[in-house]
């Protein structure tokens, strides 16, 4: 074997780990609804519940995901239920000195 065959790093080490075509946390929320669909004896109801939200989730990581839901935290809600210490509070607008 050959010393470069060795020592190769894979080009996709970085890609989220994946469940037959999609990411984890998208066949969650494809499947969870679906799985209490069928539960609840309304699989076709589950199953496009879960659709819908499997499309809102691709729309919502398309468009920045965590960090845009962080963001509208921090303008949405009060500072002390978002958590961040460091930041000014989201009403300041000006800013003196």
């Amino acid at each position: 074997m050959s010393d470069l065959a060795r020592h190769t790093i894979p080009s996709r080490l970085d890609d989220p780990e994946r469940w037959l075509f999609w990411t984890l946390d998208e066949a969650a929320a494809l499947l969870g609804p679906a799985v209490l669909g069928l539960a609840a004896n309304a699989f076709v109801t589950g199953l496009l519940a879960g659709l819908g939200a499997w499309a809102l989730l691709r729309r919502a990581k398309r468009g920045g995901g965590a960090d845009m839901a962080l963001c509208a935290l921090y303008w949405f809600l009060p500072s002390f239920a978002s958590g961040m210490k460091a930041a000014p509070p989201s009403h300041l607008r000006r800013f003196i000195g």
